[in-house]
């Protein structure tokens, strides 16, 4: 499995260890020890995962959380370890969340979980629900045939639901889809997702996001 991978860690110690290991594993990686060198390597690398520390000497990691997440899969690597924290990071688009110190194999492990968590079907199937239209081999999703900008979690959130059209999708089961795991006490992440979703989709077109029924006590339901 290849894949590129930005470390924003201003610590030279860890991130030159993180380095050294990942290249072991075949990943391209680069480094960046600010939140301003940060944003220019995003711009020019193209990272598929960022490795990110929230503390560092000149912008808000978690703003930078917030950026990251809008094109590539994000993990946090802190040493800010308050569920709180953990909470907010998630909420900001954050794919995983690693508190320090921490296993190498692990962190090696949980980074390409999420370079498999989104990947081409490359049976090319097309899932649709309406005027909703997704096309997995191109990692794409239409309304009405206009470009719905879905982040890589609210894709998969979106896949779900039309997966299992008709069916309630429990928010445990969407908490699986997106990060791997149950996080029961993280409910309020997956309704934020699904609002974001339905927000987007209203913009091209209302009656399209009516179709997202909430199902309370339950989940939610693409009809």
């Amino acid at each position: 499995m290849k894949g590129k991978i930005l470390i924003v860690e201003d610590d030279p110690l860890i991130a030159d260890m993180v380095e050294r290991y990942l290249s072991r594993e075949g990943f391209t990686v680069r480094k960046a020890e600010c939140g301003e060198s940060a944003l220019k390597e995003f711009g020019t690398f193209g990272p598929d995962v960022v490795i990110l520390d929230l503390m560092l000497p000149d912008l808000d990691g978690f703003e930078l959380c917030r950026r990251f997440s809008e094109n590539s899969m994000v993990l946090i690597l802190s040493a800010r370890d308050q569920d709180e924290d953990k909470i907010v990071g998630l909420e900001l688009g954050a794919d995983d969340y690693l508190t320090k110190p921490f296993n190498m194999r692990e962190l090696i492990a949980r980074v390409k979980a999420l370079l498999r968590r989104v990947k081409k079907d490359p049976s090319g199937v097309v899932l649709r629900g309406g005027n909703v239209e997704l096309k997995l081999q191109e990692v794409k999703a239409y309304v009405r045939g206009k470009p719905l900008d879905l982040t890589p979690k609210e894709f998969l959130i979106l896949k779900k639901l039309l997966s299992n059209r008709g069916r309630v999708v429990s928010r445990t089961q969407i908490a699986n889809e997106i990060y791997g795991e149950d996080l029961p006490e993280y409910d309020r992440i997956i309704d934020t997702y699904i609002y974001r979703i339905r927000t987007k989709i209203m913009e091209i077109d209302p009656e399209s996001a009516k179709r997202i029924k909430t199902v309370r006590g339950f989940g939610y339901r693409f009809e």
